[in-house]
């Protein structure tokens, strides 16, 4: 984790950046997650989870290095995922990084089409099980326990984009990391990684 984390800064910091290059934005949307599972060789998805995603972004214009139309995307979300477990519900609060590289396709004066993919790495801040046991609400605490704090993965969006400002866009996260803390014993072997699919905003200034 800490390689990939290295790497990706020094990506940034090889990049010969004006000011010109560079704007910065917020950004929000919905989540909606699972949890995809593996135990003794069968494959489970849990029930979806409704969860938000807010921040801010930063965009770095790629025409120079590559051609017109790319550039390189970069957020700071705090982005809320989770799943619905036997009436168990998981929520899992992240301070979230996604660096996409975009190409942005322009249709009319005022509106383009944009798409792209990358990584994005993800660090556990609060988690929660929460149970109804005899009409009360139960919560348990599963980051560093149940669950890794840290999750690395693969980003895919696409959108819109109207008066170089708004940016209306969907996209899929599919976690490459096994999220579970513990094993169960060495017969029934249990991973976990999270799916997320999203609708979003941002306005850039």
């Amino acid at each position: 984790m800490k390689r990939v984390i290295i790497v990706l800064l020094a990506l940034f910091a090889a990049v010969n950046v004006s000011a010109q290059d560079l704007r910065f934005g917020v950004a929000g949307g919905l989540n909606l997650s699972w949890e995809k599972e593996k135990v003794v060789g069968e494959k489970y998805l849990s029930d979806s989870y409704v969860g938000f995603q807010v921040g801010v972004k930063a965009e770095m214009d790629f025409a120079d290095k590559i051609t017109d139309g790319f550039y390189l995307e970069g957020s700071l979300l705090y982005s809320l995922k989770g799943s619905n477990n036997a009436g168990i519900h998981t929520n899992l609060g992240f301070i979230h990084l996604p660096i996409n590289l975009l190409y942005r396709m322009p249709i009319s004066d005022s509106v383009s089409l944009m798409g792209g993919l990358g990584p994005y790495l993800s660090l556990g801040v609060l988690g929660k099980d929460v149970e109804t046991v005899n009409g009360s609400k139960v919560k348990t605490d599963v980051f560093g326990s149940v669950y890794q704090r840290f999750d690395f993965g693969l980003n895919y969006k696409i959108g819109v984009e109207m008066w170089n400002q708004w940016k209306f866009y969907a996209g899929f996260e599919h976690g490459l990391l096994d999220l579970t803390k513990t094993k169960v014993d060495d017969a029934l072997i249990n991973k976990c990684r999270l799916l997320n699919f999203y609708i979003g905003t941002a306005y850039m200034f």
